[in-house]
């Protein structure tokens, strides 16, 4: 009989819940991992078992562990939030610290699982818009690639146990009412959206049906292995705004001076200040098919339901 329980942890976050659900709908027996158990059963209902997420306790999350087919870690502090006194250190302990914990718990099986999927971030490439990053470029320099490098690192030591690690390098994750366009769409809405100065700088974005669909295919495909790149396309400021304006039926307004993303985003304002260009030489060979690479098309999936 297949093995179908796979464990989620940080699955009350944006992509975790719609991971949880689409796993659901494919009878996967699910075990969720979470600081509020209480909560995660209240937004996540139907899981096999809720286990309390301490850092302090491997040796409780292994029995857990023990046996099942994979482990999925989404955990982190979010990156879109106000970046206020010791945040920075939560967003990189939060990485790092926590996957140190899950790799430790999966060497205390006797049982390990099949894979580990660690979430990830392009931002390991550093910034460039003229050389286009794949799973194959060279790590960059900057806070954003010392934090994801360190953080990987963490989770190839599964490796060393025998369990297959696949890092998924996310780029921006777009979706209906969560991370960026949460903070973005409100203003479109009034009338004050626009893109973000200078306007040419590129945004490499995935559609969040993208990310869950990669996700789901590392699970299944044990061809996925390594950093995998989640990226539906790159588009500059300047036609991301308009592809909200145009879903939205709103018109694109002024352009956004740098220091009001530095006051929403703080240090994570370098996702949408700065130029990267992403592509992935791995997904399509993995067999794996994008649904959304034109910004126009993946944005009026996303926001239709915000047109009233």
């Amino acid at each position: 009989m297949e093995n179908k329980k796979v464990m989620l942890i940080g699955a009350t976050g944006s992509i975790g819940k719609r991971l949880y659900n689409s796993l659901k709908e494919k009878n996967y027996d699910l075990y969720v991992v979470s600081r509020n158990t209480q909560r995660a059963m209240e937004i996540l209902p139907g899981a096999v078992s809720y286990i309390e997420y301490n850092i302090n306790r491997p040796d409780e999350l292994s029995e857990f562990i023990n046996g099942i087919k994979g482990v999925v870690n989404l955990s982190g502090a979010p990156i879109f939030s106000k970046w206020r006194g010791d945040y920075e250190k939560e967003v990189v302990d939060s990485r790092v610290n926590g996957t140190r914990y899950i790799v430790e718990a999966i060497g205390k099986c006797s049982i390990k699982p099949e894979v580990l999927i660690n979430g990830s971030a392009a931002g390991i490439y550093g910034y460039s818009e003229n050389v286009a990053a794949t799973e194959s470029s060279p790590e960059g320099k900057d806070f954003w690639a010392n934090l994801v490098s360190n953080w990987e690192r963490e989770a190839y030591r599964a490796k060393d146990f025998g369990v297959r690690v696949v890092t998924v390098r996310t780029t921006l994750v777009l979706e209906n009412g969560e991370g960026a366009l949460a903070a973005l769409v409100p203003y479109f809405l009034k009338g004050l959206g626009g893109y973000v100065r200078p306007g040419s700088q590129i945004f490499p974005w995935v559609h969040m049906d993208d990310e869950i669909g990669i996700i789901t295919s590392a699970i299944e495909n044990p061809n996925f292995s390594g950093p995998i790149n989640s990226v539906g396309g790159n588009c500059t400021s300047r036609i991301f705004s308009e592809s909200v304006g145009k879903a939205l039926k709103k018109k694109s307004g002024l352009p956004i001076p740098g220091f009001i993303i530095k006051s929403l985003f703080g240090k994570a304002s370098d996702l949408v200040l700065k130029s990267q260009l992403i592509k992935s030489e791995k997904i399509e060979s993995l067999g794996y098919k994008i649904k959304f690479s034109d910004i126009n098309i993946a944005m009026e999936d996303i926001l239709k339901k915000k047109v009233n």
